[in-house]
């Protein structure tokens, strides 16, 4: 009797992980909920890198005066393919409006992440972070994480977990709201 108390409430402890998230555990991740958008104030660090498409590195600065939607994602991430078909949206969406889609591949297979961006439709360019020190420098806590830069190169949101679609849209509404005035 004892026993089987026990392994219940291990079975309703690994459930609440499973839906609140921690990167300790494998295949339980903080990205298995629905993101919401956080303030998250600061520079955005500027980095360059390769673009995954191949044909040389990407910065960060080459969008200064633009709205950048920052996403890391990886192919292995099933939240970052729940994900995909939103920003592809957002991006055919808002692309002729000043804002830039950059996504960042984060330690992933190149090969499986070009067959995810063809699954997926991705048109938007990403670059690759197979050692993790872009994750490192914009202090991820898992994939997938958004973030919303505005035209000055701050961060405005951070959305950590599955980006909904509908969420992201009114962020970036906002947000080019504030670069019209």
């Amino acid at each position: 009797m004892v026993l089987g108390t026990v392994f219940a409430l291990i079975g309703l402890g690994l459930l609440q992980l499973r839906r609140v998230g921690t990167g300790g555990i494998p295949n339980v991740t903080v990205a298995n909920y629905r993101a919401v958008a956080r303030v998250d104030d600061r520079p955005a660090p500027d980095f360059t890198a390769s673009s995954l498409a191949g044909g040389g590195d990407i910065s960060l600065r080459d969008f200064r005066g633009e709205v950048v939607v920052l996403n890391f994602w990886a192919s292995w991430c099933v939240p970052c393919r729940q994900e995909a078909p939103h920003l592809q949206a957002l991006w055919e969406r808002y692309g002729d409006e000043g804002v830039q889609l950059l996504g960042v591949d984060y330690r992933d297979d190149p090969a499986a992440a070009k067959a995810y961006e063809r699954e997926f439709g991705i048109t938007f360019p990403s670059v690759e972070d197979p050692a993790g020190s872009l994750a490192g420098l914009y202090e991820l806590l898992g994939v997938p994480t958004t973030f919303l830069i505005d035209v000055e190169g701050r961060i405005v949101y951070r959305f950590t977990g599955r980006i909904d679609g509908e969420v992201l849209g009114r962020a970036v509404d906002e947000v080019l709201g504030q670069a019209a005035t």
